[in-house]
């Protein structure tokens, strides 16, 4: 355990300013399913052209809709406006309106990337989810990766492609496939991985050609480092790990609990005021290998008492 930090939280000014939100609503419920509404006011000062998306617990989903596009990768929704409603003047409102299947109410609920009840937006610390089915095919004289998009709390951005040999990537995609000139007869293996608007990155998948059975586990992970508090997370840093195919991401646990699988050597961690945290981080690779842990602590105490009649 190292360090001893003392912090002091100083209030949030009051009277914010007067920002757009979308508000949930339901127009009526029956046991196997309900009819939602979305409510988007434009409560800033300028006009406003409207998107809203927040993901539905499994086993709800969404049926008919009106007054709006609507689309869904999994369980994450997006809505835009229609024709007639997209654009908001200051001060206007409109909605739109679905049939779900299933109980669960929308989570997560962003207006334009802000969330919906107007609260100023957070940092994004959260990676997307790594892209599933990563496959490849020989067609001609072309070699072609395609994979399942991954999902994110915000939105996902692109994909970044790389080869065991490289240390950039050989290319950054939008969409789910790549195509590259067929590789020479050797063994290599490929990673895909999702990034978002903030930087934050999913574990690889992969695929190899040629590569054997693997049953070596990637390095561990050196110079991991609590980096300070910065709007509610801490962030952890550490430098790469190898392996003898391809290290796919790394697994981040919080106090023995593991909060997420990340593809760059940058977590964040919450900051849950005072206490002790003790951080461990591992890499992985494709064949579900684990390193040894790296790990790293400190305890956050609160200040002393001030002296008797200060």
């Amino acid at each position: 355990m190292a360090g001893i930090l003392a912090i002091t939280l100083n209030p949030v000014a009051a009277g914010a300013a007067t920002v757009p939100t979308a508000a949930f609503s339901q127009d009526s419920t029956w046991p196997a399913g309900y009819v939602g509404r979305m409510t988007v006011t434009n409560g800033g000062a300028t006009a406003l052209t409207w998107r809203v998306e927040f993901d539905l617990p499994a086993g709800t989903t969404i049926g008919s809709s009106w007054d709006a596009t609507v689309t869904h990768s999994g369980g994450h929704y997006v809505a835009v406006g229609a024709s007639w409603n997209a654009s908001l003047a200051p001060g206007a409102s409109t909605s739109f309106g679905w049939v779900a299947a299933g109980q669960g109410t929308p989570q997560g609920c962003l207006l334009n990337a802000a969330p919906c009840d107007g609260r100023p937006p957070s940092r994004d610390v959260r990676p997307p989810s790594t892209p599933t089915n990563l496959r490849g095919t020989a067609q001609a004289s072309t070699y072609v990766l395609t994979w399942s998009p991954s999902t994110d709390d915000r939105a996902v951005t692109g994909y970044e492609i790389y080869s065991n040999t490289s240390t950039a990537p050989i290319a950054t995609v939008t969409g789910t496939s790549y195509s590259m000139p067929t590789p020479p007869p050797v063994v290599m293996s490929f990673g895909v991985r999702a990034i978002d608007a903030a930087g934050n990155r999913s574990p690889f998948a992969t695929v190899g050609l040629g590569t054997p059975p693997d049953t070596t586990a990637p390095s561990q992970p050196t110079g991991l480092a609590l980096r300070g508090v910065t709007d509610g997370s801490w962030t952890v840093v550490w430098t790469a790990s190898t392996d003898n195919q391809f290290v796919a991401g790394y697994e981040v646990a919080l106090n023995g609990t593991v909060i997420s699988l990340v593809g760059n050597t940058t977590a964040y961690v919450p900051y849950t005021g005072y206490g002790t945290y003790f951080v461990a981080v591992r890499a992985f690779d494709g064949a579900g290998n684990f390193s040894t842990r790296a790990q790293v602590g400190i305890a956050v105490d609160p200040p002393p008492p001030p002296p008797p009649g200060s």
